[in-house]
């Protein structure tokens, strides 16, 4: 009886897992019968290829959604990184290497100006963010002036174009990060400390976590994770443009809560962030072998996250009543 009690929970704490992942079954049978072309080597291998970016991005935002707070800038830091690399090695004539260290540089600087004002002087990051989405937009326009500027390095090109055991790079780049953010998240103190946070953080604070330090720490980790994505979009698109990027930061969003991870902070898992990412990435790949218009693409997205967020807020309020 206990064990068949424990097996039974087991898959209670996996619902929204299992939910998202019998739905991504469904869309792929669903695409698969509609859109010859979707089960084609060709374009699973683009597919996994264009969703590298969205995933490395949304491992980050998984961070910082479960201790409760949201990080809207990122698409912004993308867009900004592809101008600020294409600008230094082109115009300015620097090295690859001391472009990239700099925007990276620059990501850490963005995280830890969200979470100092966060953490001393309470200021929410939905707006702090909010108001970076602008102002990284503009500063990435100002230094291109409005033009694309290109081409950028060709070793940068590689980073996009490259193969390793004929897998693209970015694929390999995508596997490593979701690997790092799972042991993170599962197997370290650090991981559970933002589960506690997140879940409480006032009593996370009197159990002496430092609660500041984590709050700052996430909002590092998404926007250098946000300008390595930045980084592999200039490689791609070989050169830098101020409105890459843009929308972002919603589909990174759309793919953390679709997969389970809640708003509210807390509870949720990365493999429901890899899950939710892949059912955003599907139903977009889908829509367009069909010939479907972006704007219903738009509809279905905007649907599907109000659907997510109900039924995190619906679980969150049965956990109480208990």
């Amino acid at each position: 009886m206990a064990a068949a009690y424990a097996h039974e929970s087991r898959l209670t704490d996996w619902r929204a897992e299992l939910g998202v992942a019998s739905g991504l079954v469904v869309l792929v049978i669903l695409w698969a019968t509609a859109a010859p072309n979707f089960l084609t080597g060709t374009n699973l291998g683009l597919l996994l290829q264009q969703t590298s970016v969205l995933m490395i991005v949304a491992v980050g935002q998984t961070f910082v959604i479960l201790t409760g707070e949201i990080d809207l800038s990122v698409g912004s830091t993308m867009g900004l990184t592809t101008v600020a690399v294409a600008a230094m090695t082109v115009n300015l004539h620097l090295p690859l290497l001391a472009a990239v260290v700099v925007v990276l540089a620059g990501g850490v600087v963005v995280g830890l100006f969200i979470g100092i004002l966060r953490v001393i002087w309470q200021v929410p990051s939905f707006i702090t963010t909010l108001g970076l989405l602008s102002a990284l937009q503009g500063t990435a326009f100002t230094i291109s002036h409005g033009v694309t500027i290109a081409p950028t390095p060709v070793w940068l090109s590689t980073l996009w174009s490259g193969r390793l055991a004929g897998i693209p790079t970015p694929v390999w780049l995508m596997a490593v990060v979701v690997a790092a953010g799972v042991w993170v998240l599962r197997r370290t103190r650090y991981g559970r400390h933002l589960y506690a946070m997140g879940g409480n953080a006032e009593a996370a604070r009197r159990y002496g976590i430092d609660v500041r330090a984590l709050r700052v720490s996430v909002f590092v980790i998404v926007q250098v994770l946000a300008v390595v994505g930045g980084l592999l979009y200039a490689a791609q698109l070989n050169s830098g443009n101020a409105t890459v990027g843009q929308g972002m930061e919603l589909n990174v969003i759309a793919g953390v809560v679709v997969g389970g991870v809640r708003l509210f902070g807390g509870a949720g898992r990365p493999a429901g962030t890899v899950l939710g990412v892949l059912f955003i990435a599907v139903l977009s790949n889908g829509l367009t072998l069909l010939g479907v218009s972006s704007y219903l693409f738009l509809i279905a997205q905007g649907l599907v996250v109000i659907g997510a967020v109900w039924w995190s807020a619906v679980q969150r309020r049965d956990r109480q009543a208990l």
